[in-house]
């Protein structure tokens, strides 16, 4: 009874559909090399698309490290409207997440600490002429830096945020950092 039974759950298993797998997600990448891939991201994709004609026109985007995508998990993770473009960093698939309206581009890592991420951003930035508006703040287990610098002629407002796993409002299992990218 019990091998028919098996036998059963194998024939069954077998004429199920199969499914196609998602995208491997980055699962060898080091937290520090996904806080890496989300600083180039934000100085190297957002930055830059804000200030010209979207992600699209970035040089991420035109050789492939930045891949645009229609996957509804990504999307999900993403937090991205429907209008909302969200764009897949190849070098860590699955752990940073662009996404873009016009006039706006916001970055998102999973995994990394916050506050070494935030600063590792800050500091890129500040090498490209942004200064920070306040110091690093901690607010309820989150970490806060705004910085504002120009790109392109146009004033740009960068504002990192993070927290930890556990942290209030912090849902996720990971540390998340974003980044919100606007230019006035």
């Amino acid at each position: 009874m019990k091998r028919s039974g098996l036998l059963l759950a194998a024939a069954i298993a077998l004429t199920l559909p199969a499914f196609a797998q998602r995208a491997a997600v980055s699962a060898d990448l080091s937290p520090e090399a996904a806080g890496q891939a989300f600083r180039r991201a934000v100085v190297d994709g957002c930055v830059q698309a804000v200030t010209g004609a979207g992600v699209s026109s970035v040089a991420a985007a035109r050789d492939g490290r930045l891949q645009p995508t229609q996957d509804a998990e990504t999307r999900r993770q993403a937090g991205a409207g429907a209008s909302e473009t969200v764009w897949e960093v190849a070098e860590a698939r699955g752990v940073v997440t662009v996404r873009e309206t016009a006039g706006r581009c916001v970055a998102a890592v999973y995994g990394p600490p916050s506050a070494p991420t935030i600063m590792n951003v800050a500091q890129a930035l500040s090498t490209g002429g942004f200064e920070a508006l306040a110091g690093t703040t901690s607010s309820g287990g989150g970490f806060m830096q705004t910085l504002v610098g120009s790109s392109s002629g146009k004033r740009v407002t960068v504002q990192l945020s993070g927290a930890e796993p556990g942290a209030p409002g912090n849902r996720s299992t990971f540390s998340v950092v974003t980044a919100t990218v606007f230019a006035q």
